[in-house]
C-alpha cells in the first residue's frame, strides 16, 4: 500500500498563525540574504511557500505572458489578518521568527519577511485575504484587500472570499526595464514555473496543485497524499508498480528517509528527475546527490539515473539551512550516517529490480483539452474520485462511429469494460468516468438551454423528493445561493430559503442516479454557493461525479452496451469532466508487436 503523506511535514502540523512583527536590526542583519526576484519562478516560489507555512490544502497558480503580465497564487490556508495586511509587505517583518535563536528550529519554508516586500517593489500587488480567527473555526468576516505598486499603498477594501488568500502581481518589472532584457522567452519563463511546481507537487502529494499558464491547465495534482501516486500523474506513468517505496529511520532518531525509486525500466538519461527534500524544503546539496549516486552507479548503465524523489527529515537543531540565500545547502550534524543510509537506501531497491529491454521516457507536460476544476475546493469538500489515477497516452483519436461498434467482452473488476472494435483493436472503458461525461454533457445541454427569466415553478427533468432535505449555509454562501436558485431550478433542482441560513432542497436532477445525489446535497450546495466564476460548470460536474455508475457496479451485456453506445454520442468521449482518461486504446499493431503474431 502507498504511503500517505500529509499535506505538510510533520513539523508543520501543529503551526498556528503567530503576529507579525518587525525583526530586531540584529536579527535581520544575521539572517543572509533573502531571496532575490530574479525571474517569474522567484515570485511563484516564495508565493507558494508562504501559502504552504499557512496551512493551505490547496494551491492554484495562474500565468499570463510567461508571468510578466500576471501572476496569481490562490491558496486556502488560514489567511492574513486586516491589520496585518500592509504589515506582511514591510521589510524585515514576519510571523515566522522573532529571535536570531529561532534559526535553530525552523519549522517554517521561510522566515524572512522579504517576499511581499521585495515583489512589491517591482511590480504591482494586490492582496486578498480572509482570516481564520481561531484555529479549526471560521468567523464570520468579509476579506480585505490593499494594493501596493512600487511598494507604496495605493488602494484597499473589502471583498467577499472563503478562507485563504490570494495574492495577484501584476506588470512584474515594470520599473526595472534593465531586469526585462534578462527575461527569456514565454516558453523558457514557463518552463522554469512549470518544474517549480513539479517539486513541490512531489515535495507535498497531500496538497492539490494546479497550474494554469495563458488559461491552459500545464500541471494538476490530486493532493492524494500518495507520492507514488503523485509520480504517476506529474510523469503520465502508466504503471506505479514500476515505483518501490522506501522508509529507513535510524533508531537514535536522527534522521528519517522514505520517498520513491523508479525501477531499472524507468532510468533516464539526465539528472533531473532525482529530487531530493531536507525538512520539507528542495535542495541541491553535493554530498548528498553523490551519496545517492553511489547507490546506483554500478546497478543502472553507464550514463542512466533513476526517478528518484527523497524525504530526509531531521530534527530542526541538527539542520543548517541558513547557508545559501536560495536555501537549497544545507549542513547536517549527522552527515556521515545520513550519507551511509542514503546510498543503501538507493541500492537495496534496485537490487531488487529485473531489468527490461524497453526503456520508458518521460514526455513533456499535458496541455489540457476539457475543463478542469480551476477554482480552489474548499476544507472536507471533496469529489467522488479521489485521484486522477493514471494519464492518457498518445493514441488515434476515437470516433463515435468506433465507439457505436465497440462489442462487449467483459467486465473487468466491475470497474472496466473490454471491448473490442471492429479492426481488431481492444479498447478498455471506466465505466464510472463512461457515465460521468454523458450525465456531464446531458446536464450542461439542459442547463444551456434554460432560462432563468423563465417563470417556471420547477423543472421538467427533476425527481421530487419523498421528504425535503434541510441544508444549512454560512452567511456568504446563503447570499450568494438565494441570487442562483432560478439557475438550480433548471437543472432540476428545486430550493428555496427555510429563514436565516437555511435552504430546503425538495428535488434533484430527474434521470438515472439521481436517488444517489440525496447524500451528497449538502456538499452540491456549497459548490452552488461557490464564490467562483465557474461555479456553474463545478456544479454540473458535481453533479454529474455523484450521480455516475459507481466502480464495483456489476453490468450485464446489454447495460454494457448501453453505455457504450451513449458514451459514442457525447461530444468528448476519451475524458471525464475532470480530465481523467475514459478509454485505454491497445491497437492491433500493439497486439501483433507484443505477441508476436
Amino acid at each position: 500500500m502507498s504511503q500517505v503523506y500529509n499535506s505538510v511535514p510533520d513539523q508543520h502540523m501543529s503551526l498556528q498563525r503567530t503576529p507579525m512583527r518587525e525583526l530586531s536590526q540584529d536579527v535581520a542583519e544575521r539572517i543572509a540574504a533573502g531571496e532575490v526576484v530574479e525571474r517569474p519562478a522567484s515570485v511563484v516560489k516564495e508565493l507558494i511557500e508562504n501559502a504552504l507555512d499557512a496551512g493551505a490544502h490547496e494551491i492554484r497558480i495562474e500565468l499570463r505572458g510567461a508571468g510578466l503580465r500576471m501572476i496569481r497564487v490562490i491558496d486556502d490556508g488560514y489567511g492574513i489578518l486586516e491589520g496585518e495586511l500592509e504589515e506582511a509587505c514591510l521589510h524585515h517583518t514576519t510571523s515566522k521568527i522573532s529571535a536570531f535563536e529561532d534559526l535553530d528550529h525552523l519549522r517554517t519554508l521561510g522566515f524572512r519577511g522579504e517576499a511581499l516586500a521585495s515583489i512589491a517593489k517591482v511590480a504591482e500587488v494586490t492582496i486578498l485575504s480572509r482570516a481564520i480567527e481561531t484555529a479549526g473555526q471560521e468567523e464570520e468576516q468579509p476579506g480585505h484587500w490593499i494594493t501596493l505598486r512600487g511598494g507604496e499603498l495605493i488602494q484597499r477594501g473589502r471583498r467577499a472570499r472563503l478562507p485563504g488568500t490570494t495574492v495577484t502581481v501584476n506588470d512584474l518589472f515594470y520599473n526595472v526595464p534593465a531586469r526585462l532584457k534578462f527575461m527569456r522567452g514565454a516558453r523558457t519563463e514557463n518552463g522554469h514555473v512549470l518544474q517549480l511546481l513539479q517539486r513541490y507537487a512531489l515535495g507535498y502529494p497531500a496538497i492539490r496543485f494546479s497550474l494554469l499558464v495563458d488559461e491552459r491547465t500545464l500541471l494538476q495534482t490530486s493532493g492524494s497524499g500518495e507520492l507514488v501516486l503523485t509520480l504517476a500523474e506529474l510523469y503520465r506513468l502508466p504503471l506505479t508498480e514500476m515505483i518501490e517505496e522506501i522508509d529507513v529511520r535510524d533508531a537514535e532518531g536522527h534522521y528519517h528517509i522514505y520517498g520513491a525509486l523508479g525501477n531499472r525500466v524507468l532510468a533516464q538519461s539526465g539528472r533531473q528527475y532525482i529530487t531530493l527534500f531536507v525538512n520539507g524544503r528542495w535542495v541541491q546539496v553535493r554530498f548528498l546527490q553523490e551519496a545517492l549516486e553511489r547507490g546506483y552507479r554500478t546497478l543502472l548503465p553507464r550514463g542512466k539515473h533513476p526517478l528518484l524523489v527523497l524525504h530526509l527529515d531531521v530534527p530542526p537543531a541538527e539542520v543548517d539551512a541558513n547557508v545559501h540565500p536560495g536555501k537549497i545547502e544545507v549542513r547536517l550534524a549527522e552527515e556521515d550516517k545520513i550519507v551511509a543510509a542514503l546510498t543503501q537506501a538507493v541500492r537495496s531497491v534496485l537490487e531488487r529490480s529485473p531489468a527490461s529491454p524497453e526503456p520508458i521516457d518521460f514526455p513533456g507536460p499535458i496541455l489540457a483539452t476539457q475543463r478542469r476544476l480551476p477554482g480552489p475546493r474548499r476544507r472536507g469538500l471533496h469529489v467522488a474520485e479521489t485521484a486522477e489515477e493514471y494519464k492518457a497516452q498518445a493514441t488515434a483519436p476515437v470516433s463515435g462511429e468506433i465507439l457505436a461498434h465497440l462489442h462487449p467482452l467483459a467486465q473487468l473488476q466491475q470497474a472496466v469494460i473490454l471491448a473490442e472494435a471492429p479492426d481488431g483493436s481492444l479498447y478498455l472503458i471506466d465505466q464510472h468516468r463512461a457515465h460521468e461525461r454523458i450525465i456531464y454533457e446531458h446536464l450542461r445541454l439542459t442547463y444551456a438551454g434554460f432560462n432563468a427569466d423563465d417563470a417556471q415553478e420547477e423543472s421538467a427533468d427533476a425527481h421530487l423528493l419523498l421528504e425535503p432535505v434541510i441544508v444549512e449555509m454560512k452567511r456568504h454562501q446563503a447570499e450568494l445561493l438565494e441570487m442562483r436558485l432560478p439557475m438550480l431550478r433548471g437543472l432540476g433542482l428545486e430550493c428555496e430559503r427555510f429563514g436565516g441560513r437555511s435552504f430546503l432542497i425538495r428535488s434533484v436532477p430527474g434521470g438515472e442516479g439521481g436517488e444517489q445525489l440525496v447524500a451528497h446535497l449538502p456538499e452540491l450546495a456549497e459548490i452552488a454557493a461557490e464564490d467562483s466564476a465557474d461555479w456553474e460548470d463545478h456544479l454540473l460536474i458535481g453533479l454529474a461525479c455523484r450521480s455516475a455508475l459507481r466502480r464495483g457496479r456489476e453490468l450485464n451485456s446489454s447495460e454494457q452496451q448501453t453505455l457504450l453506445k451513449a458514451l459514442a454520442n457525447v461530444a468528448a468521449p476519451a475524458v471525464c469532466p475532470h480530465g481523467s482518461p475514459i478509454l485505454l486504446h491497445y491497437s492491433r499493431t500493439f497486439l501483433i508487436d507484443k505477441f508476436d503474431w
